[in-house]
């Protein structure tokens, strides 16, 4: 392991973290019990808040990249060698998968012409057969689960780090005293 894991991600930093973590908690949950709601009013108002909340996802991962690239802290990386390009990968990953999974909730709102409580609703393009609907339904469900799968790998590591080889990597986005 290389030295100098004491100290920590900063403030904004972790807020943008476990925002993301919960929202993307959140937003899996209600997409898995989607069809638990009844049919019209309730279900309508379940699907606006998981649009709602998927922009919102949306905006808060452009905030990570822009404050990631420009202002954010920069950490050295805890491990060397086929650990640390695993762990960079992981990371690109997700930013990758929540990219794709808000645009393909987006594609998804719009080849289905839906609306957002009835506030705001997507022009169904003429192209947006039931095919189309079906396969931009499925692009979207399985990026978020494909998401939600890397991301639980992403904390197990963070959790092995911590319990396993017993470092400060978990801690550096804690907030909190220092992570050392």
């Amino acid at each position: 392991m290389i030295a100098t894991t004491e100290l920590k991600y900063d403030g904004f930093s972790m807020v943008l973290h476990w925002l993301t973590a919960a929202l993307v908690a959140v937003l899996w949950t209600l997409g898995q019990l989607m069809d638990e709601f009844t049919k019209g009013a309730p279900r309508h108002a379940a699907l606006s808040v998981h649009m709602v909340l998927g922009l919102l996802v949306g905006a808060v991962v452009l905030v990570r990249i822009v404050w990631r690239s420009a202002a954010g802290r920069r950490l050295p990386p805890a491990d060397e060698g086929w650990l640390n390009l695993l762990a960079k990968a992981a990371h690109y990953g997700l930013y990758l998968l929540l990219v794709l999974t808000v645009a393909f909730g987006v594609a998804r709102a719009w080849v289905q012409g839906l609306s957002v409580f009835d506030w705001f609703t997507f022009p169904r393009p003429a192209f947006a057969t039931r095919s189309v609907v079906r396969t931009v339904s499925e692009l979207h469900s399985d990026l978020s689960d494909l998401l939600v799968i890397v991301a639980g790998l992403h904390a197990a590591a963070a959790l092995m780090h911590h319990y396993v080889r017993r470092d400060s990597v978990l801690r550096r986005m804690l907030p909190g005293k220092r992570a050392g």
